[in-house]
């Protein structure tokens, strides 16, 4: 066939390339220049530009510390909203939509990053599949005298190297590489523990981490593998000593501008090792940066002691000498008005309500969602095991209905075959709208599961917001303005969606039925019709009506349900980037301009002087971080952007649209999940602070 040898041509260029070369790794090339064709061909890719350049700058920064360096790695974002990573043969790594929009941290996709980079790095793919087909296999797909069965083996391969997986001892293997890689490029290692625990908490649990979970080992045990590993950072790398893995976690964190998580490893780092000079002056950076400046000058000075010729160190005591602490908010004249506090106070109480209306609707929702997923699991594997490949027509005659040779030309047995042909075709349309149904239900159950897990966010966000909002204005600090008339305005959507979701559990749980009435009909129609005999023609056809019936019932309530699903999606899009800009604009009123400036940058990957002109132009820095996001999503520049925006009207909503972009909602969820992180240090730290100073009054008590 002109296909067949137009792949092998294609690929014959690469079969050459095997001579006088590395022939594992050109095989791996080979390979993954298979699948990828494949993959390409059935995924879509994401067009987000922000997706993208937060997935390379992740997956780059992994790949340079990875040991292996004769295999390029190449990252690529698919449009798939389930929670997925997948490394071909060759270097690249697919990563779905989905596992960016599951990651709560960029040490988490991190960490997911590492463990595919890790199988790049052990070659896992090509020892799999030398382990799983052999030898024989390979050497038939290099051999170009078997043309007939060439692309054949080349679609079966795509599928086999995705649906096989790996071995558990190639996933564990790539789980230590994620570890070590992962604190090489210094990001923390204590993101394959949040990571794993995420996964753990859901095994079992049909979601859209359901892929995942299904071609990669049990969650529990790399949970605490994870767990063992991050007791000491010392067991992770065999050549880097524990003070000296704390030293690059906290340079990392110091990178980000979360200088509370970077301090407490250097001063792991100290503990270990005392005259550890990066540490020790890191610990000085960052106590500087917090503005904890007789702290910095401590340990300023420890450096000079060690190395006297240290310029990095003198620098900093020169800085602390001829600069003033800085303080970067304005606070409020005269008296806190007592009409603010109050209304502070209702909006607080109106999220309360919100919240435990959240509280009863999240297990039924979940509990609906979690079954339509298994039953589409159910029925997908019913669908597979259908014999719907047509096969070339004899009907079989009962006693009655036997011919002799000469009525064997009658038109009536004529008749009979063509209406049988007609029900094939009745019976492959059924069955391949069934198919896009169950891939348009499965999109619905998504959006669903997604829907509320991003209105409960949401509304954690806005009582976090408003929580520090009443200690802020407590304290003198200006309350932004408009912000208790957006806090009404984003409880009422979140309240009417919170109501809905009873209803909506109950579409699906419904929908979920139908479909297995259509499945359930379609699969005794083919089964009847293995027969072929005339007599069960019209108990198929009956089946297939009853199919089709329910088919079109369910396409239809799935078309109402979808575009109700996409009228809530808008509004909670809009409550949920406004809960962002709320939640950046307390962290801001507690936060150094100098670490905002910083912290903001490296989310957004901007510069820090882009960060500082664009917060003198806007009202906090909330308005700064979504700009940037949505100016990189929409691929103008910021000041378009702004000029383009009435900042006194619903703004936000203009910029959601339809749907909030998925790099908007990803970026804007680190940023405010590692900023939220490195303020909860100080309270953890108070807290235990105080455990420790009960246990002493304790102690002394019973003295």
């Amino acid at each position: 066939m002109p296909f067949r040898r137009f792949s092998v041509f294609l690929l014959l260029p690469l079969l050459l390339a095997l001579v006088g070369c590395d022939i594992e790794r050109e095989i791996e090339k080979l390979l993954g220049a298979i699948t990828q064709f494949f993959w390409e061909l059935s995924f879509e890719r994401s067009d987000d530009p922000l997706l993208t350049e937060l997935t390379e700058s992740v997956g780059l920064r992994v790949a340079e510390v990875s040991p292996r360096k004769d295999m390029p790695i190449k990252f690529k974002v698919l449009n798939v909203g389930e929670a997925n990573a997948v490394t071909l043969p060759n270097g690249r790594i697919y990563v779905f939509r989905g596992m960016l929009e599951t990651a709560d941290t960029e040490d988490e996709f991190a960490a997911v990053l590492a463990h595919e980079v890790g199988h790049v790095a052990g070659r896992h793919s090509l020892k799999q599949f030398r382990l799983s087909l052999g030898i024989s296999l390979l050497a038939d797909l290099l051999n170009l005298n078997k043309q007939s069965e060439f692309v054949q083996n080349l679609a079966n391969l795509a599928v086999m190297l995705y649906e096989l997986g790996y071995s558990r001892r190639y996933e564990r293997d790539a789980d230590t590489y994620a570890l070590r890689l992962a604190l090489l490029s210094g990001y923390d290692p204590k993101g394959s523990i949040e990571l794993f625990d995420k996964f753990a908490r859901r095994e079992g649990k049909p979601s859209r981490l359901l892929i995942y979970l299904s071609t990669h080992p049990h969650s529990t045990e790399r949970l605490e593998r994870a767990k063992r590993a991050n007791e000491d950072l010392g067991r992770i790398h065999p050549e880097l000593p524990a003070f000296a893995a704390h030293t690059l976690v906290g340079a990392g964190y110091s990178q980000r501008g979360l200088y509370r998580h970077a301090a407490l490893h250097y001063e792991k780092a100290i503990q270990l090792q005392p005259k550890h000079v990066p540490a020790l002056l890191g610990l000085a950076q960052a106590k500087e940066a917090l503005g904890e400046f007789e702290e910095a000058h401590k340990w300023y000075e420890r450096v000079l002691e060690i190395e006297p010729q240290n310029e990095e160190a003198r620098q900093g005591l020169k800085r602390l000498e001829l600069s003033p602490p800085a303080s970067n908010q304005s606070q409020t004249s005269g008296d806190i008005e007592q009409r603010i506090a109050m209304r502070l106070k209702f909006a607080l109480s109106e999220w309360e309500i919100v919240q435990r209306k959240w509280e009863k609707r999240w297990q039924m929702t979940t509990e609906a969602t979690n079954a339509a997923v298994e039953q589409v699991r159910t029925l997908w594997s019913q669908m597979r095991s259908m014999p719907l490949q047509s096969k070339p027509i004899s009907i079989t005659f009962g006693k009655t209905e036997r011919r002799s040779g000469r009525e064997s030309e009658n038109p009536f047995l004529w008749h009979d075959e063509m209406r049988f042909n007609n029900l094939i075709r009745i019976r492959d349309e059924v069955a391949d709208k069934c198919a896009r149904t169950l891939i348009a239900f499965q999109i619905a159950t998504a959006e669903l599961e997604s829907l509320i897990e991003d209105a409960q966010l949401a509304t954690r966000l806005w009582r976090r917001s408003l929580e520090d909002w009443q200690q802020l204005v407590a304290q003198g600090k200006n309350l932004p303005e408009g912000l208790v008339d957006a806090s009404d305005t984003c409880s009422r959507i979140l309240f009417q969606t919170a109501i809905a979701a009873e209803q909506d559990s109950q579409s699906v749980s419904e929908m979920e039925r139908q479909l297995a009435r259509v499945v359930m009909s379609l699969a005794e129609a083919v089964n009847l019709m293995q027969h072929q005999r005339s007599s069960f023609v019209w108990m198929s056809e009956t089946k297939l009506q009853i199919a089709k019936s329910n088919l079109n019932s369910v396409s239809s309530e799935l078309q109402s349900f979808l575009a109700k699903m996409s009228k809530k999606r808008t509004q909670v899009d809009k409550a949920l980037i406004s809960a962002y800009q709320t939640r950046l604009s307390a962290l801001e009123a507690k936060t150094p301009a100098n670490i905002v400036q910083k912290v903001v940058a490296y989310y957004l990957r901007v510069s820090e002087d882009q960060v500082a002109s664009f917060r003198s132009k806007l009202p906090n820095i909330g308005n700064v971080a979504i700009i940037f996001a949505f100016a990189k999503v929409k691929r103008v520049e910021p000041e378009k952007l702004i000029a383009e925006i009435n900042f006194n009207s619903d703004w936000i909503g203009k910029l959601v649209g339809n749907r909030a972009p998925s790099g908007v909602r990803v970026a804007l969820k680190w940023l405010t999940n590692a900023w939220e992180r490195d303020w909860d240090l100080i309270g953890e730290k108070e807290k235990q602070k105080s455990e420790t100073e009960a246990t002493e009054a304790s102690e002394n008590d019973k003295k």
